[in-house]
């Protein structure tokens, strides 16, 4: 596991923005829970006997499935999102929202979706009409059998819904960018056009950084290569 993200350079405006703001509310998670746990430490000593952590107010690890420039003729793709806490956000600029919304919803389900226009859209909304067997036979195709469809998809191991249908989605509507973050590995990844193209997990296949590293090993082969002539 890489404690930085790998791929992060290449993520700009409000993506970056984003990561960078999840990860603020990552950080500050990680320290309320190490709070809690000295807290439940303290209170053993006080009284002579184990006290378990768990029976504090223990907080729960923030997820997230974030779409960003989501074109709104392709609203059809998404169910709900517009009803409840969406109520206090959608039409909003996200930048403006970003930290509020986010804190909100890092306990709850379903993606944050913001429209070319930088204006939230939905809030809570579940992704649909998905083709994950497309993909998968393009990137078979690719990269041959790899014996699971998370590693196909370039993921290290095989992972949950949130994040096949966060790169699917990438992949399904071009132009926009998905940013997750799991609850179970605390992993922050970026997707577009069906690709991890930023990650905190170093064992992912990240797009265009393995391209780079065998462009810079081709380029320096050649390089040899044109010496031994001499």
């Amino acid at each position: 596991m890489n404690n930085g993200i790998l791929g992060k350079k290449k993520v700009k405006g409000i993506a970056l923005k984003t990561i960078e703001e999840i990860e603020r509310i990552k950080n500050s998670n990680s320290s309320l829970g190490s709070d809690v746990v000295s807290a439940a430490a303290s209170v053993s000593r006080v009284f002579g006997r184990y006290v378990d952590y768990v029976q504090f107010e223990t907080p729960k690890k923030p997820a997230y499935i974030i779409l960003l420039d989501y074109p709104e003729k392709k609203l059809q793709y998404l169910h709900g999102g517009i009803t409840g806490i969406a109520k206090k956000y959608v039409g909003k600029r996200f930048s403006v929202v970003m930290k509020d919304l986010l804190i909100e919803m890092g306990n709850c389900d379903g993606a944050v979706v913001v429209g070319e226009d930088g204006k939230v859209l939905r809030v809570g909304a579940q992704l649909t009409k998905l083709d994950t067997k497309k993909i998968l036979n393009e990137r078979k195709k690719e990269y041959g059998d790899l014996g699971s469809p998370g590693r196909l998809l370039g993921f290290s191991n095989d992972i949950g819904t949130r994040h096949t249908s966060a790169l699917v989605a990438s992949y399904q509507q071009e132009g926009i960018k998905v940013i997750t973050l799991s609850e179970e590995t605390g992993d922050l990844r970026v997707y577009e056009n069906g690709r991890i193209i930023a990650s905190s997990n170093e064992n992912d296949r990240i797009h265009e950084l393995k391209i780079n590293k065998r462009t810079a090993q081709t380029s320096f082969i050649g390089k040899l290569a044109a010496l031994s002539m001499f």
